[in-house]
């Protein structure tokens, strides 16, 4: 896997097949603008998105909704690595972002994302933690495409941390409530007003393990 953007490298939860309808429906809720539906499934074998993987996305152009696949990252203006994150409070400042905020909006569908933290200070191994919507409810994280080389791509859009998330990582993704979905997609959500959009999650240990293949698994956001 390529490197992402400042080593930091990240994972969420790949969606079940039922997960997946429930998508489908939620669109169909709130919009009726659906011109594409071009999701057919993950790679096989994938347990987890991770940067580079091809992911779930829902799109806007500023007119017409997709939902199909994205490749988790927008690539490096040297083509070495990825940028996987927006930082809500500077987006406008970026110029990799900047042509993306008004037609390149969407929506990053998941379970729950997984982050890593100490457990203790001046303790070095970390621990694995999933964080969820309260409920179980599905996560809807804003994010940005664009059309790369090898396809569509994507980043998610983060935030200073909230409630149980303050304890495990200092950022979050921006978590979208289902009847905010349609005003992000459309752009009637302004851009500045991101960082100021609180979600109730919680996090629970679910991995004690901090290496694959004797490679450090970084934060995600």
């Amino acid at each position: 896997m390529k490197g992402c953007d400042y080593a930091m490298c990240g994972r969420y939860s790949v969606l079940t097949e039922d997960e997946i309808i429930e998508v489908r429906s939620i669109i169909r809720e709130v919009s009726l603008r659906l011109a594409r539906d071009d999701f057919s499934g993950y790679e096989a074998g994938l347990k987890e998105i991770a940067p580079t993987n091809r992911a779930a996305i829902i799109t806007s152009d500023g007119n017409e909704l997709a939902f199909e696949f994205g490749r988790f990252g927008f690539e490096k203006w040297d083509g070495r690595g990825v940028i996987i994150n927006a930082r809500a409070e500077t987006i406008r400042d970026k110029s990799m972002f900047k042509s993306c905020i008004d037609t390149g909006r969407c929506v990053v569908p998941a379970s729950g994302y997984y982050e890593w933290k100490y457990p203790a200070e001046g303790q070095k191994k970390k621990v694995k933690h999933l964080i969820k919507d309260r409920d179980g409810n599905l996560l809807f994280m804003a994010g940005l495409w664009r059309d790369g080389k090898d396809g569509r791509e994507f980043v998610v859009i983060t935030k200073e941390p909230y409630g149980d998330v303050v304890r495990i990582h200092d950022r979050m993704p921006v978590i979208l409530r289902i009847d905010r979905l349609e005003d992000w997609l459309s752009g009637a959500m302004p851009i500045e007003g991101l960082a100021d959009l609180d979600y109730e999650c919680a996090g629970e240990p679910c991995d004690r393990d901090t290496a694959e293949n004797g490679e450090q698994q970084m934060s995600l956001f």
